[in-house]
């Protein structure tokens, strides 16, 4: 099926990205399984040029999406996963960081689950360090559930 030619695997990349957001790496597999890759190159170089495909845009969304569920480690490394660059992951981090606390997200998801952790302190620290908090950010948020949920 690699005879496809540029106008057509056009049309399937729009398509695609109609759908949803796809970043750069996974949308060039999905146009390497139906075309030469100097088609698929020049392909990319046109949507890019469009605007339809943004790595940038798509870690900010994926982040946004995210916010509140996961920490820094665990969107830092399912976005590794998908393609985007560490350069493009760390601004989005960063940017992040800078808009939301990460002491006051977990605080909010040991309230949200409290069943997750029984109120036990190892519980609730390794729940939160599987969501991608940091172990520090994890203890404080441990002492700040137990000083709301005591008062």
């Amino acid at each position: 099926m690699k005879n496809e030619t540029p106008d057509q695997l056009f049309l399937y990349a729009a398509r695609l990205l109609g759908a949803r957001a796809y970043p750069e790496a996974a949308l060039r597999q999905k146009l390497a399984r139906r075309a030469e890759p100097d088609v698929v190159a020049a392909v990319l170089q046109r949507v890019k040029q469009l605007g339809y495909l943004d790595d940038f845009q798509y870690a900010e969304g994926y982040a946004r999406l995210y916010a509140g569920k996961w920490g820094a480690a665990k969107l830092r490394r399912a976005l590794l996963e998908k393609g985007v660059s560490r350069e493009i992951i760390d601004e989005v981090l960063a940017q992040q960081a800078a808009e939301q606390n990460p002491v006051e997200e977990a605080v909010a998801l040991l309230m949200r689950y409290p069943s997750r952790h029984r109120g036990e302190k190892p519980r609730a620290i390794r729940f939160l360090t599987n969501r991608g908090y940091t172990f520090s950010q994890a203890l404080a948020a441990w002492e700040r559930y137990l000083e709301q949920t005591r008062s």
